[in-house]
């Protein structure tokens, strides 16, 4: 099994890339190799409207970005991890532009190659109210049911400032455990 562990925060080591590595970390433990990117690292601009027929009619999107690479990233993986923490309610501005760059999918040579896939959602929040990242969780739900994706787990962690959630046990431990339970 391959896995793959996407943050976007915008940090590294913070509260998301922890928690990922934790997953990751259950995942090898469960004999799955890995790979982890960092969208921040990259350079990828968000979708531009004009081009959607081109994603249809040809299947890759037009932007020659660091995108282009990630695409066949995704396609080779058979769970895939999403990381980000809760920002305004929904996902960083960097998981945000990553997923509306998955409009490429819509490709009929595509839409098959995401039938099926597991996804995990990783969110740490600074609220106590967990709730408030529902519409991130609605938002994951219905673009992974659009590609009639498979939504394994998620992760809503009220963690506090950077890197404090590793004084969380039960937070680690649950992470730990979903990497673990990945299974096709």
């Amino acid at each position: 099994m391959k896995v793959l562990g996407v943050v976007g925060s915008p940090r590294k080591k913070s509260n998301t890339d922890i928690l990922i590595d934790e997953v990751l970390q259950g995942s090898k433990a469960a004999g799955a190799e890995f790979d982890k990117i960092f969208l921040n690292d990259l350079k990828i601009k968000p979708c531009q409207a004009e081009c959607s027929d081109y994603c249809k009619k040809i299947g890759y999107c037009k932007i020659n970005d660091d995108m282009s690479p990630l695409y066949d990233k995704l396609f080779e993986s058979d769970a895939i991890i999403l990381g980000t923490p809760v920002y305004w309610y929904g996902p960083s501005a960097q998981l945000k532009t990553f997923i509306d760059r998955w409009y490429a999918f819509c490709h009929p040579k595509h839409v098959q190659k995401m039938k099926g896939k597991i996804f995990v959602l990783i969110a740490p929040l600074e609220e106590t109210d967990k709730s408030a990242a529902q519409p991130l969780v609605n938002m994951i739900k219905k673009s992974l049911d659009y590609l009639d994706s498979k939504f394994h787990a998620k992760l809503i962690v009220s963690a506090g400032e950077k890197g404090e959630v590793k004084k969380n046990e039960q937070a680690m431990k649950e992470a730990y455990k979903i990497g673990m339970k990945l299974k096709l």
